[in-house]
């Protein structure tokens, strides 16, 4: 507790920076009750935040003010408040600890926490949602998707989740959903699943026909906001997952010849989620991963009966990783490699594509094994 008043401004600069995050993993460790997370996580200026986190751990005696220095020597925290490096107190290593590292200096010591997981104990996992737009106002309709979607709700289902899908959303209508997900999602972790056309600044409504993209086009952040740990604090702590179908811009990748091991097949003629002419992007926050059909500023491909490379190569290796304990990262670079491997042609142009996977996961994921085998 004194370290903690003696260095109270220094640690209110600190870590007001991000005050969000640090309280994120105060109220993981039980430091803070839930009641406590959300008056403090409501607080928009991050230095107020900080300081009343601050009185509330001294008040709650010196085992909890050990504990969060204890917290805040951890190396996820210190890389995200640079300046505690040189503040906190150097952490005591018991004397076995010590014996056993001065016996064996060449030995690297393995890093605690590097093998951990999510869990998923629970019945079911949690909510999975399905956003499937095919029909617009403007644009094409989106051939094929109804397949992609079919076979999502399959997959996730067999993977002990409830599954929701909604059809044809305008911009407002996806919001409203998402919204309401974050009200209701428990359990152990969320996925959302959007299949639509990219728009100019994120995904688009069926209200293409708008001329004002604030009005027809969802952003990627707005998809992930409701599900920030202030505004579903349910989720805070627990992994959310979000697979987009769309595209990302007007290129066509360039193709490198490789060697295979079987013929070339006939080509295909297929089809884009087309539109955006500026790149989406993605926030940094913790326990989401979002991954996305193609990279920035490229076409992502679908088949107009099969559905789309992306969805389709997802739920394979889904399918295949989970029975083998694959975690979520293994299988989406299983996905890269699948969708890499995959040509065809568009508007008689040669077609390549390959996904963008980008995650703040804290641990390993991985969906335990289905209770049946059948899909």
């Amino acid at each position: 507790m004194e370290f903690i008043r003696s260095k109270k401004p220094e640690l209110i600069d600190a870590l007001s920076t991000d005050a969000s995050f640090i309280l994120q993993h105060v109220q993981r460790k039980d430091l803070i009750t839930q009641r406590e997370y959300r008056n403090l996580h409501s607080i928009q200026n991050g230095e107020k935040a900080a300081t009343e986190m601050l009185d509330k751990l001294m008040n709650k005696g010196d085992q909890h003010c050990k504990e969060f220095i204890s917290l805040l020597n951890e190396k996820e925290i210190l890389n995200t408040f640079p300046p505690l490096e040189g503040l906190l107190p150097l952490q005591q290593v018991p004397p076995h600890q010590g014996a056993a590292q001065a016996a064996a200096p060449d030995h690297p010591v393995q890093e605690a926490g590097l093998d951990k997981t999510y869990e998923m104990t629970h019945s079911p996992h949690g909510l999975c949602v399905i956003i499937n737009n095919v029909n617009f106002k403007k644009s094409k309709e989106r051939r094929g998707s109804d397949a992609d979607a079919d076979t999502l709700r399959q997959v996730f289902t067999w993977l002990g989740f409830t599954v929701e899908c909604h059809k044809n959303l305008t911009k407002d209508k996806m919001k409203t959903v998402l919204h309401e997900c974050s009200q209701k999602a428990r359990g152990d972790c969320f996925i959302c699943c959007v299949l639509s056309h990219g728009g100019s600044k994120g995904v688009l409504g069926c209200n293409d026909d708008d001329d004002d993209d604030d009005k027809k086009v969802l952003p990627v952040e707005e998809i992930l906001s409701p599900f920030k740990g202030h505004k579903c604090p349910d989720l805070a702590g627990k992994p959310k997952l979000f697979f987009i179908q769309a595209c990302r811009g007007k290129r066509f990748q360039d193709e490198v010849k490789l060697s295979a091991d079987s013929p070339d097949e006939d080509m295909q003629e297929l089809e884009t989620d087309v539109k955006p002419f500026q790149m989406i992007t993605i926030p940094a926050d913790a326990d989401f991963l979002v991954s996305m059909a193609t990279m920035n500023e490229y076409y992502s491909i679908r088949h107009p009966t099969e559905g789309s490379w992306f969805i389709q190569s997802l739920c394979r290796q889904l399918r295949e990783g989970a029975p083998r304990g694959d975690d979520i990262l293994t299988i989406l670079t299983r996905v890269n490699d699948d969708v890499c491997q995959e040509e065809g042609f568009v508007e008689g142009k040669k077609a390549k594509q390959v996904p963008d996977q980008s995650f703040r996961l804290r641990k390993k994921l991985v969906f335990p094994m289905p209770n049946s085998s059948d899909l």
